[in-house]
């Protein structure tokens, strides 16, 4: 190797060492570095939290203030209120101890007139009881006159339950008479019995149909004259036929009025006086005979 190489080697083999030496120089600071880099940003953070704590116990501290503020403005406001409510009561009962006053005065002299109202009472009670006694002496009249009323009440009610009861026993056999009147076809109302005591009013009709029994004989006939032309369910009346085709007239018998339209009637065939022909739809009745 030339003395050039030699140099070069030893040149090289120093800037070695010193690069090595550089590189742990480096090394040393650049480790010292991040060391007080991390130490100063855990400061850094730590002095961050600090300030962030100190701000929030700031505003607790400011709310609390502006609460204690605001409770004792409002505090204030209660106890004006109060003072206000206080002040109108204590003007109330001013009021009132001078209306008390009044009222005891007017009282006084109400008992003052009482009072002497008493006495005049006093004195009228004393005429009153006497009054009363002689009032008592009238009731103890007037109770024995009510008993006495009482006991002829009691009797007359007796006597009423008697004749109630005769009373509804003479019903039950009026009832019973009516249906047996009822049963032989007779009238049981009072008027128009009286009615029936005068004579059918005069008027001519016809047999509109006949009703014949079992052995074909007339049992009721429907005539063309009713209630309207005054009939009555009762009244008698007499069936003729007229004469035709050169005949005579024929009288039939007697019919009797067992029920009543305003323009018609049923009656009964009187068997007993209809003997002399059997009635035909087209016989005339009158009353006219």
């Amino acid at each position: 190797m030339s003395f050039v190489g030699k140099i070069l080697v030893v040149v090289q083999l120093v800037l070695s060492v010193l690069f090595m030496a550089l590189a742990g120089a480096v090394f040393a600071v650049h480790t010292n570095w991040k060391t007080k880099y991390e130490t100063q940003t855990t400061a850094l953070d730590g002095a961050q939290k600090d300030v962030s704590n100190m701000r929030a116990e700031l505003d607790s501290v400011k709310q609390s203030s502006q609460k204690s503020v605001d409770d004792a403005k409002a505090q204030v406001g209660q106890l004006s209120e109060q003072v206000q409510n206080l002040t109108a009561e204590m003007a109330a009962l001013r009021k009132k101890n001078n209306e008390d006053q009044l009222e005891l005065q007017t009282q006084v002299a109400l008992a003052e007139t009482k009072a002497r109202e008493a006495v005049f009472r006093a004195t009228e009670a004393d005429e009153q009881r006497a009054a009363n006694r002689a009032l008592q002496t009238a009731l103890d009249e007037v109770a024995a006159k009510l008993r006495q009323n009482e006991d002829e009440r009691v009797g007359q009610k007796v006597e009423y339950e008697n004749l109630k009861q005769q009373y509804n026993t003479d019903l039950v056999a009026l009832a019973y008479l009516k249906k047996i009147v009822k049963r032989h076809g007779l009238e049981t109302d009072p008027k128009i019995v009286a009615k029936l005591a005068d004579p059918p009013p005069p008027l001519d009709g016809l047999v509109k149909e006949v009703k014949l029994d079992r052995t074909n004989s007339p049992k009721f006939v429907e005539i063309t004259v009713g209630s309207d032309d005054g009939l009555l369910i009762g009244h008698e009346l007499d069936v003729m036929r007229t004469g035709v085709d050169g005949k005579d007239p024929q009288y039939l018998g007697k019919i009797k009025v067992v029920q009543l339209y305003p323009d018609g009637a049923v009656c009964e065939v009187l068997r007993d006086k209809a003997k002399n022909g059997i009635i035909e739809v087209g016989d005339n009745v009158t009353t006219k005979l």
